[in-house]
């Protein structure tokens, strides 16, 4: 169990036998849900850090058309809902879904205090892994102002070309699965459009690397 812990952001830099012997100072539950198993619903108070072992589980909430949509993909080993924690408005913004079989710990919010003053390490990745959280949040916002899927496409292949300067290809930095729900659409509409810009000769796709041939054009969307 401490090897996948060990690979989790949040105990970074910590020693697996620390990371075991902390655990050993506190409460905590390990659930096994099946797929499609609601592990938390939108609007329940969140009590929990959620640390996922095994599986994979997502955030999914109702649009205006009552459809569902994801807005966050998520494998072991990893944490989740960890940014609702310590909030005043403490409550979970998005039902909480296994998408496959998954082990999770649930660590009670006094016990993973605990654990923050025994460890300062894990102290300090929390903080790191909570702003991160914001800034994902924050790059949602920008994207959903941008209506066409093809202008978000735009803004951010611009952002990683800005980012490796001097390179013709660049890698797309996210799987198909994470940059839909960035940009808040679906898996399928986000291929078609990079599909779209590839047979327009805006950009090319080689070996999961993308090179921008019409910079022009592709700021035109």
């Amino acid at each position: 169990m401490f090897e996948n812990i060990a690979g989790i952001g949040i105990f970074k830099g910590v020693e697996r036998e620390k990371i075991a012997l902390a655990f050993e100072q506190v409460r905590y539950q390990i659930r096994e849900y099946e797929a499609e198993n609601i592990i938390a619903y939108a609007g329940d108070t969140c009590e929990y850090l959620y640390v996922l072992l095994e599986g994979r589980v997502r955030g999914e909430m109702v649009n205006i058309k009552n459809q569902n949509v994801i807005v966050d993909d998520i494998s072991a080993p990893n944490t989740f809902a960890e940014a609702f924690l310590f909030a005043t408005q403490n409550k979970i913004a998005v039902n909480i879904v296994a998408s496959t079989k998954a082990k999770v710990i649930l660590l009670p919010r006094e016990e993973f205090l605990k654990l923050l003053n025994l460890e300062t390490q894990i102290l300090e990745n929390y903080l790191n892994a909570v702003s991160n959280r914001f800034v994902t949040v924050a790059q949602k916002l920008r994207f959903l102002t941008l209506k066409s899927v093809k202008k978000k496409l735009a803004h951010y292949l611009f952002g990683l070309a800005r980012e490796n300067k001097g390179k013709n290809y660049f890698a797309l930095g996210k799987t198909h699965v994470a940059l839909a729900s960035l940009f808040g659409i679906t898996r399928p509409a986000l291929t078609k459009n990079l599909l779209e810009l590839q047979e327009e000769g805006v950009i090319e796709i080689k070996n999961k690397r993308v090179r921008i041939l019409d910079k022009e054009k592709l700021a035109s969307y």
